[in-house]
C-alpha cells in the first residue's frame, strides 16, 4: 500500500533532490568575492532563479537577500503539497508549523537587531504559501515594532501564549524566545503525528523528530550553562519535553552537572556518547548535525516509500538554505575562500551502530 501511495511522490522527491546544490557548487560560491556575485551565481540555478529572477542583486541588503533565499524553501514545500494525496497533505499540514516558527524567529531577530532594515524585504512568496497553510499574515507580523507588539498580534495563537510566558518572566533574550517556539513546535508535532500517522510513517517521523529533540536539548543545556549561567530550574523550563534516546534521569544529570567536564562525562554515558570526539560547543553542534543527516539518510534508504521521502527532502532543503545564507555571511565579512570551505566541509561521523535499525 505504501509503495503504491508514495511511488509518484517518491519520484518527484528524487527529481527535486537532484537539484539540491552539490559540494562543488558550494565550493564555487566560496570562491566569489562579494554578495552580489553570490546572488548572481544563485540566480542562474533552478532552485533559486525563481525567487531572485526580477531582483537587482547589487542593491539587495543582507536581510532582503536572506528572506529571498528562504523563500525557495516555501516554494518547494508548495510543490510537494500540490503533488501529495489527502493523507500526505495532513502530515505536511502538521509539518508547516515548523515554517511558521522559522518565520517568527526571523521577525524576532529583526526586533532584537535594531540596525536591520526590514523595508525592502519581499514577502510575496511567504504570503502565497501562508494564505493556504496558515492563519498568520506575514506582512502584519513583520510590521511589529516591538516584541510586545508581536505578542499582541499573536495573542489568539499558541505562539502568542508561549512568547508571553517568556516575556512576563522579564529580562528575556532572543535565545529564550526562540527556544520557547521550538519547544511548542516539537510538543505539537509529537502529538499530531501520533494522531494522524500510522505504522511506518509514524516510525520514521518519530525517529527523526525524536533525535532532533534530543540533540537540541543536548545543545541547549550546554549553551544555557556555559554562556548564560542559567540555574538548573531555569534550564528545565526551556527543554523540549520529549525523551527519545535520553532518559529522564540522564537529562536531569546533564542539567545539574556543575561544569562542562562533568556535563561531557555524563553525555559520554548516553547512547550519543559514542559519537563524541571533543567537548567544545562547536564540535557538539557539528556532531549533532551529522547525526541528523545520518538518521534522515537512513530513513530514506530503508523506508523511501513513506513519509520519510517528504521529511528527508524538507530537512535537506532547509539545511541547504542555511548553508547558502552562511556562505553569504562569510563572503560579506571577507572571509578567505579556504576558511569558508573548511566551515562548510562535513567529515563523516564514526558511528558504531546502524541508525536504520533504530526503532521508535
Amino acid at each position: 500500500m505504501s509503495l503504491f501511495r508514495y511511488s509518484g511522490l517518491s519520484t518527484k522527491v528524487k527529481a527535486m533532490r537532484g537539484r539540491l546544490l552539490s559540494q562543488e557548487q558550494f565550493r564555487e560560491m566560496s570562491d566569489l568575492h562579494s554578495v552580489p556575485e553570490v546572488l548572481s551565481y544563485l540566480k542562474k540555478l533552478p532552485s533559486y532563479g525563481k525567487v531572485l529572477a526580477d531582483k537587482d542583486e547589487t542593491h539587495l541588503h543582507r536581510g532582503a537577500a536572506e528572506a529571498l533565499i528562504k523563500q525557495s524553501l516555501y516554494y518547494d514545500f508548495g510543490k510537494l503539497y500540490r503533488f501529495a494525496d489527502l493523507e500526505q497533505r495532513v502530515f505536511l499540514g502538521d509539518y508547516f508549523m515548523r515554517y511558521e516558527v522559522i518565520f517568527l524567529k526571523n521577525v524576532l531577530r529583526y526586533l532584537f537587531d535594531s540596525q536591520e532594515d526590514r523595508t525592502d524585504i519581499d514577502l510575496s512568496a511567504y504570503q502565497a504559501v501562508f494564505e493556504r497553510h496558515s492563519s498568520m499574515d506575514p506582512h502584519v507580523l513583520m510590521g511589529a515594532e516591538t516584541v510586545e507588539g508581536l505578542i499582541g498580534l499573536l495573542q489568539d495563537t499558541p505562539y502568542g501564549k508561549a512568547l508571553a510566558v517568556v516575556n512576563k518572566a522579564g529580562g528575556a533574550n532572543l535565545f529564550a524566545y526562540e527556544t520557547a517556539l521550538d519547544m511548542l513546535f516539537f510538543k505539537q508535532l509529537w502529538l499530531d503525528v501520533k494522531k494522524h500517522l500510522k505504522k511506518q510513517d509514524l516510525q520514521v517521523i518519530q525517529r527523526s523528530a525524536g533525535l532532533e529533540a534530543d540533540t537540541l536539548n543536548i545543545q541547549w543545556i550546554y549553551r544555557a550553562k556555559k554562556y548564560y549561567c542559567m540555574a538548573p530550574a531555569d534550564i528545565y523550563a526551556f527543554l523540549i519535553p520529549i525523551h527519545y534516546r535520553l532518559s529522564t534521569e540522564q537529562v536531569k544529570q546533564l542539567v545539574e552537572a556543575e561544569n562542562a567536564k562533568e556535563y561531557m562525562d555524563v553525555l559520554q554515558q548516553t547512547s550519543y556518547g559514542r559519537h563524541l570526539e571533543e567537548s567544545s560547543y562547536v564540535q557538539l553542534e557539528k556532531i549533532c548535525g551529522r547525526l541528523m543527516d545520518k538518521v534522515h539518510q537512513a530513513n530514506l534508504r530503508t523506508a523511501g516509500y513513506s513519509a520519510a521521502c517528504l521529511d528527508t527532502y524538507l530537512y535537506e532543503k532547509e539545511q541547504e538554505v542555511n548553508k547558502v545564507i552562511k556562505v553569504i555571511e562569510c563572503v560579506r565579512y571577507g572571509l578567505p575562500a579556504e576558511r569558508i570551505k573548511e566551515y562548510l566541509a562535513s567529515a563523516p561521523v564514526q558511528a558504531k551502530d546502524e541508525w536504520d535499525k533504530t526503532s521508535a
